[in-house]
Formats: structure tokens, C-alpha cells, sequence
């Protein structure tokens, strides 16, 4: 005699056949595809497996749970594959409408220097040029604020800070200052040729000085007045004609080039009623920009000093210096280096004289 199977190993909608199929979702166990549709329509069931079903610690280390796991991370994966391919099917764009710029931890002046096409040749931490260099930018004006080294006709040596939207002749009287200016202009126009008589006395008169702002107190504060002069409207800046033209006459505008040949001095000429960032596009710097105001013009420059383009013509086809092996050998300090060939000639004049008159 068969034994009759048990009720509960039997369909729950039909009661009639062996169990084939259980509901994801509330378990129910069902024989046929008509009995599941049966079972959908009576208990409203939607048949799909809910994933933030509560379950037993106990039960989450079984192949059953593992395999709910994988699927639903699968359907997560089909769901996104087919809403992408559906919004190339339709055309859609699903670029952002605001791409996001990566982020940039560097200073936001070395930035704005890139931006300008401003190539800067870093000095090795602890040599004066790097402890001098003060260049920040000023979010109020929206500007980078330069320091500058202006090497003057009688071999003084300046550093100050100016704001890139100034004339480099306004820089070059903002930072040296009128009376000098004037005063040396007047001193080179007047100035008598070194003889023998004329050296005793110059022996008794200060010799060319080298004025740095050496400490960081000092160029700070240098950098803050030149900001407060110069809150100005930059319509009014650029609209502004040549300063000082009485002034600035006779005198020529330089800046120096430090990607030649250490042997000589490459300047290139500069307009004084041009602004700081318009010279300085497309150049290379040492630390900070080194500016020259003397009389000579570009054919009457006499050696170290070359110009720009003689420098081309003798060594057009010459590599360019590494700035930066350079630098690295050991620091070399231009006050002297960098006068003019007349302030050189005077200085050795009045060696000399010192030496005799001293035997």
C-alpha cells in the first residue's frame, strides 16, 4: 500500500501535485506556472526577491545567502548596463553640464604665473635669491604681485615689489624712487671722465653700493605699501599714458635674460609704457625678474652686456644654459657682475689710484 504524500508537500494552491517552485519573496511553494500566476493575483505577490529582507546572523553564512548576494549585486550591474545603453539609443548626453576641474594643490600664484606664460627658474632653498623672492598673488585686484630687482647705471641693486599691471617705468621710479631717479639721472649727464686728479677725490666718495632688502620683514612690508599705492581701477591702469617722460629720458629699459651664455649679460630691450605682465610674457626668470635702467642703448651696449639680438647672431645656434645646474654650483652675487662696463672701469680706475697712493 502507497503511502499518501503529506499536505504541506503539496502545491498551497492546488493541493494536488509535488512541490516545484518557491517564491522569492514569500516563500510560497508552488507546482505550475498557473499556480504561481494564481498566487501572484490572490496574495497581490510580486514574485521578486526583497533584498532589505531581515535576516538571521545565523542564516548569512549559507550558499543560499551568498547567492542572493551575488545576484542582486548582478542585477545592479544589468540595471546600469541597460539604462546606459538605452541613453545611447536615445542620444542622451550623460557628460555633467559642469565639468569639475581637477584640483590643483600648487599655490594658486605659481598658477596664475603659468596662465601668463611666465617660465620661473626655482633657486635652491636657502640661497638670498630664493629668500628674497616675495611674489604672491592679490585676490582684490587680481594680480600678481612681482618682485622685481631694478640694477641701476651706477651699479646700485634694488628689490621691491610691484604689481604686474604697472608701466616698467612706474616700477622703476616706484621702487627706486623720483629723487634718485632724478638725481641719477643728473649724475650721468653731468658725469666727468676719471683721470688721475679727478681719483683722489673719488677715493674720499662712497663706491657703488648694493641696496637689498634682504630681511622679510622689510619686503613685506615694501609689498604692502606698493599694494595700498596701487589700488587703482584697471580700466584707469590701462589707459594710462607713458609716466614721467622727463623723468625717464635718456634712460633705456632692460631685462635681463639668464637662459645665455654665463660668459656675457643677454638684455632684452623693453618699452617703458609697457606693463610689467605684457614684458614678461613668454620669458624666463630666475627667482624674479632683473630689470636694468642705463644709458646705453642695444647697439652701444659694451661687454658683459650684449644685446638680444647680437647675443642671437653670434650664438643663434648655441643650447640653452640650464639656469638651474647653475644655480645649484653655488650662488653667484650679480651686484657687481651685472654693472655696466663704465661703473667697472671707474671702480678698477680708483683701485689702482688707491694702491699707488697707498705705496
Amino acid at each position: 500500500m502507497s503511502r499518501e504524500p503529506l499536505l504541506i508537500d503539496l502545491c498551497s494552491i492546488c493541493h494536488a501535485n509535488a512541490i516545484k517552485y518557491t517564491c522569492p519573496r514569500c516563500g510560497t511553494h508552488t507546482c505550475s506556472l498557473p499556480c504561481v500566476k494564481k498566487h501572484k493575483t490572490w496574495a497581490q505577490c510580486s514574485g521578486v526577491r526583497n533584498p532589505a529582507e531581515y535576516r538571521k546572523r545565523a542564516d548569512l553564512a549559507t550558499p543560499s545567502s551568498i547567492d542572493k548576494d551575488f545576484n542582486f549585486i548582478a542585477g545592479v550591474e544589468r540595471s546600469i548596463t541597460r539604462a546606459d545603453d538605452n541613453a545611447l539609443d536615445r542620444g542622451i548626453n550623460l557628460a555633467p553640464a559642469r565639468q569639475l576641474k581637477p584640483y590643483d594643490a600648487r599655490p594658486k600664484v605659481e598658477m596664475e604665473i603659468e596662465e601668463r606664460n611666465v617660465k620661473v627658474v626655482r633657486a635652491p632653498k636657502g640661497l638670498s635669491r630664493s629668500k628674497q623672492n616675495k611674489t604672491h598673488w592679490v585676490g582684490q585686484q587680481k594680480s600678481v604681485m612681482w618682485t622685481i630687482e631694478w640694477l641701476c647705471q651706477d651699479g646700485e641693486r634694488v628689490v621691491g615689489s610691484c604689481p604686474e599691471k604697472r608701466l616698467v617705468g612706474e616700477s622703476y621710479i616706484g621702487i627706486v624712487g623720483k629723487k634718485k631717479v632724478q638725481r641719477k639721472r643728473k649724475f650721468s649727464m653731468n658725469e666727468p671722465a676719471v683721470t688721475a686728479d679727478s681719483g683722489a677725490k673719488a677715493l674720499k666718495q662712497e663706491p657703488p653700493t648694493s641696496h637689498v632688502l634682504k630681511q622679510e620683514g622689510a619686503v613685506q612690508e615694501a609689498s604692502q605699501q606698493e599694494e595700498g599705492a596701487n589700488e587703482m581701477p584697471a580700466e584707469q591702469e590701462e589707459n594710462r599714458q607713458g609716466p614721467h617722460k622727463d623723468t625717464l629720458s635718456g634712460i633705456h629699459f632692460y631685462l635681463h635674460n639668464p637662459t645665455t651664455s654665463s660668459k656675457v649679460k643677454c638684455l632684452i630691450p623693453i618699452p617703458q609704457d609697457q606693463t610689467i605682465r605684457a614684458v614678461l610674457e613668454g620669458r624666463t626668470v630666475m627667482e624674479f625678474p632683473t630689470f636694468y635702467a642705463i644709458r646705453e642703448d642695444p647697439t652701444r651696449l659694451k661687454p658683459p652686456l650684449i644685446s638680444q639680438e647680437e647675443y642671437d647672431k653670434h650664438h643663434g645656434n648655441s643650447t640653452p644654459v640650464d639656469v638651474s645646474v647653475s644655480l645649484e654650483d653655488g650662488e653667484v652675487d650679480d651686484s657687481t657682475a651685472l654693472l655696466p662696463p663704465t661703473v667697472l672701469d671707474s671702480q678698477k680706475v680708483m683701485e689702482v689710484l688707491a694702491r699707488d697712493l697707498g705705496g
